[in-house]
């Protein structure tokens, strides 16, 4: 179905961007950021002088745990952000905040970005109920002081996205990352868009090959993401709360209603599995990405990880649920209605490291 859009808010971002022509495989072979903390400092540092005063005070927050926690994804008209309003940018500060996003994600965390608002902008268009989509509707913010030396934070997202990248601190910092998308395919201009493409068919694909194990089926029913934002509210209502207070996260230990061992799968399902982590992990720079997509595919902790759905394992009807549980890694994709069109479906999908979220910097 071909969409009108009243305001193309991110069109001239969007057409500059040969990546968004390429499909969610090819993102993977085209040259993204390295995330260096150098480098995304003398980014920020251009930005800045660009910036009136009250855009200077929306960017920088102290780096602290109600900060740090501050990120959903729910839209903003649920839940209020700081930072500084891609919205309300000018052409010129269009231009410099964009240098940050290329220096600090990959190509395919570039795609995603764009994708996923767009996919707001798809929503402004049909749903008038005052909840918040919009393209512009996506803040940069900036926690303690960029540099080489001491911990600090950037922040991108808005609704459906949660990119929260720590630099300097005491491990490597992607997570948490939140990503969604309603819907799951949209046309705009022309164009086709599949946001979590690579994430849902890696993670159906990974759940259809371990569904004969009976191990591999958890119990329970699943109506969101297990590990995300803690939320509230009447049924029938616009949920309240949606940050990420409920860190630090437990989770499951031992072997049960966990899922089935990588060790005990075959060697083509293993394949799946390595292939489900690495289109997870494939959205940061590379300085920030490696060392974790390394230390979840280190022989001994893959071994050790399990991996489990529930529901369709063709991500076909809500509920429909895929998990990797590891010794650092979670990583989990959840259906669930559409919003503005309930008979529809939509994605939720979180990346969590047990021991790196936030860069192991935030204590409550």
């Amino acid at each position: 179905m071909r969409i009108p859009i009243p305001q193309f808010l991110i069109l001239a971002a969007l057409t500059s961007s040969p990546i968004l022509a390429a499909d969610s495989v090819a993102c993977r072979t085209a040259k993204g950021g390295a995330a260096n903390a150098t480098e995304i400092t003398t980014a920020l540092e251009k930005l800045l002088p660009l910036l009136n005063p009250e855009q200077k005070k929306a960017l920088h927050h102290p780096f602290d745990y109600g900060n740090a926690t501050r990120w959903s994804n729910l839209p903003l008209g649920v839940v209020p952000r700081n930072g500084l309003r891609l919205g309300e940018l000018d052409e010129k500060q269009e231009a410099a905040a964009r240098r940050v996003f290329e220096g600090v994600l990959s190509a395919c965390g570039l795609k995603l970005l764009d994708e996923v608002r767009l996919a707001d902008d798809w929503l402004k268009a049909y749903d008038k109920r005052p909840i918040g989509w919009d393209g512009g509707n996506y803040f940069l913010t900036v926690l303690g002081t960029p540099g080489e030396k001491t911990p600090w934070m950037l922040q991108i997202g808005g609704h459906h996205l949660a990119f929260n990248f720590t630099f300097n601190g005491h491990q490597p910092g992607a997570t948490p990352l939140f990503f969604g998308t309603e819907p799951i395919q949209f046309e705009i201009k022309g164009a086709t868009y599949t946001p979590l493409d690579a994430q849902s068919t890696a993670m159906s694909r990974l759940a259809a090959a371990i569904a004969a194990n009976p191990q591999a089926k958890l119990s329970g029913t699943f109506t969101d993401v297990v590990k995300g934002v803690v939320m509230s509210g009447v049924p029938g209502q616009m949920p309240t709360g949606g940050t990420d207070t409920g860190f630090p996260q437990s989770y499951p230990a031992g072997d049960q209603d966990r899922g089935v061992k990588v060790s005990a799968l075959t060697p083509a399902q293993r394949q799946l599995a390595r292939e489900a982590i690495e289109s997870f992990a494939s959205f940061p720079g590379k300085s920030i990405g490696a060392p974790l997509l390394a230390a979840y595919l280190d022989t001994r902790a893959f071994a050790d990880t399990f991996v489990g759905f529930s529901g369709s394992p063709e991500l076909s009807a809500k509920g429909s649920y895929v998990r990797i549980d590891g010794p650092r890694v979670w990583m989990e994709l959840v259906v669930q209605p559409a919003i503005a069109h309930p008979e529809e479906l939509h994605y939720h999908a979180l990346w969590r490291d047990k021991q790196s979220d936030y860069g192991g910097e935030i204590r409550k």
